[in-house]
């Protein structure tokens, strides 16, 4: 591996709260949606709204509350900072300014490890990649080119 590119992810677990939190959330969404417009304004972005399904009742999820919740399981219980030390290539990290990541996490992962370049984009939350595309895109790239 050359280089590693993170964006709000970090090795800093456990968090036993997470999956209720994101049960919580997902138990939130009123579905169905009774439109694409609707769906938009609850979720922030129309991209979320690419991912739903219209059935006879209106918009509704294509993905499985019970998988998305035992995905993030291990993320709950689990800290990565050993595996994360064995890393040696140069590494952006990511962070949206409004992101979801611990506040001492990204100083922590400069201590452990100096060759970690931070970017943190002005005007995004946890999907940078939706809240700022094209500064997520310029971070990068000047990141590939040094």
């Amino acid at each position: 591996m050359t280089s590693l590119i993170l964006i709000e992810a970090g090795p800093a677990g456990p968090s036993p709260d997470l999956p209720a939190q994101i049960a919580t959330w997902l138990d939130s969404w009123p579905i169905p949606f009774t439109s694409l417009e609707e769906a938009e304004a609850f979720l922030g972005h129309e991209t979320w709204t690419r991912t739903l399904v219209r059935r006879g009742d209106g918009w509704h999820p294509t993905w499985d509350r019970t998988t998305i919740i035992d995905s993030v399981s291990e993320l709950a219980t689990t800290a990565y900072w050993e595996q994360r030390s064995r890393i040696t290539c140069p590494t952006l990290l990511v962070q949206g300014e409004h992101g979801t990541m611990r506040p001492e996490e990204p100083s922590m992962m400069l201590t452990h490890r100096p060759r970690t370049q931070p970017v943190r984009v002005p005007d995004a939350a946890h999907d940078v990649h939706l809240d700022q595309p094209t500064r997520l895109h310029e971070a990068i790239a000047a990141f590939l080119r040094d």
